[in-house]
């Protein structure tokens, strides 16, 4: 039995509070060998989902029979290509699979012989035995004894998922922040990356989650795209005091798409697959980000936290330039402007080492005393020689 299977199926039934079923986990683990063999030849999108469609189907199948809760799928691939495999496999898939005897053993069968309903009887309708006779089999020996205070199950919760690049697995496709962070330093727009992230996060992946939006599920590169050029283009429009103009808009777009273009070349994550990397990644041209910045707008997507919080960027650039240009005054009470210049430890540059026009003035001046001095021991010296000469 391959070892994914029990986290999968706990995944699919997070409010299953058992242990999972026999008949469960051996349906799944034998509808993935089947798969293997009458699905062998997979895409690798859809390899990545296998042995999670093949859970599902065990769960779908065994539902009634095991009066299992609600399942909550959560594939680890976009939805539409979770549907074509899902389907796929659900018909390739017999519905009851061949036993060593030669006969047909139907799930129901197999749970007869398990001794889930006792064995050698006739499997009775719905409803009859009850639940908590169907389910007495499954339950604690102490709650089998009588007592029905809930026990907790002995076994352990599933580790959280690990994704090869290392850290756990965001609702966000792999590759969506290592290409925000391409784009930004290509552009050299370094003080956006973190929100346009959280614009991502917050219409694909809210609240930690992936969306229900089929759009925008299928549609995360264009949509990438999207939020990058309405928070570049918002701060341009802040920083500069007016409207986008058809000539800028055009650039910003150009700049983007051939970011973008070179993304696959140069974003990578050690230990992962540049097939497993770039899941749900679409090729795009400047229709499509034309088309995400309406769909965009037309949810009023950008009217939420993170894009109206692109004024504080302007603010903080705006008071770092402010804190670099500062009007000083000479000791004659004559202004001039100085740049400061930040102390920082990890460098040698300190602020005593920089040369202003008032440190040149005190070196001026102390150089001028230095010279006096010397002038004058130089000719007390020489007085001192005529007159031992003498």
């Amino acid at each position: 039995m391959s070892r994914t299977l029990e986290p999968t199926l706990l995944s699919l039934l997070p409010t299953y509070s058992k242990d999972l079923p026999q008949p469960l986990l051996e349906l799944a683990s034998s509808l993935l060998t089947q798969s293997r063999h009458s699905a062998g030849a997979l895409k690798t999108e859809e390899e990545v989902a296998r042995a999670y469609a093949c859970a599902h189907i065990a769960c779908e199948r065994l539902k009634i029979t095991l009066d299992l809760p609600p399942i909550q799928p959560r594939p680890p691939v976009p939805p539409r290509i979770y549907k074509r495999l899902y389907a796929h496999l659900n018909n390739v898939l017999p519905a009851s699979t061949p036993g060593r005897s030669g006969r047909v053993r139907t799930p129901s069968s197999k749970l007869r012989e398990s001794g889930v309903f006792g064995s050698g009887q006739r499997i009775p309708s719905r409803g009859t035995p009850n639940k908590e006779e169907a389910l007495a089999k499954f339950r604690s020996p102490a709650t089998r004894r009588g007592d029905d205070t809930p026990t907790r199950s002995t076994r352990k919760p599933p580790n959280p998922t690990k994704k090869k690049g290392g850290g756990p697995v965001s609702a966000l496709p792999a590759w969506v922040r290592p290409t925000i962070q391409f784009m930004c330093r290509e552009m050299e727009e370094e003080n956006i990356g973190r929100t346009v992230l959280a614009g991502m996060q917050t219409i694909a992946a809210p609240h930690g989650k992936q969306t229900k939006d089929e759009w925008v599920n299928e549609h995360l590169t264009p949509l990438l795209a999207a939020v990058y050029f309405l928070v570049s283009s918002q701060l341009y429009v802040l920083e500069q005091g007016k409207e986008l103009d058809d000539p800028q808009y055009i650039r910003i777009r150009k700049a983007i798409l051939k970011t973008l273009g070179q993304a696959q070349g140069n974003v990578s994550i050690t230990g992962m697959d540049e097939d497993e990397l770039w899941i749900g990644w679409t090729d795009i041209k400047s229709k499509d980000v034309d088309g995400a910045v309406a769909k965009v707008v037309e949810n009023g997507w950008q009217k939420e936290e993170w894009f109206t919080g692109i004024r504080h960027l302007v603010k903080e650039k705006d008071a770092e330039m402010d804190s670099r240009d500062e009007e000083m005054e000479d000791a004659d009470g004559r202004p001039f402007s100085e740049k400061l210049h930040v102390q920082r430890g990890d460098t040698m540059l300190q602020s005593r080492w920089d040369m202003t026009e008032q440190k040149r003035e005190e070196y001026r001046t102390w150089k001028q005393d230095m010279l006096r001095r010397i002038d004058e021991v130089e000719q007390s010296r020489t007085s001192e020689m005529e007159i031992d000469v003498s």
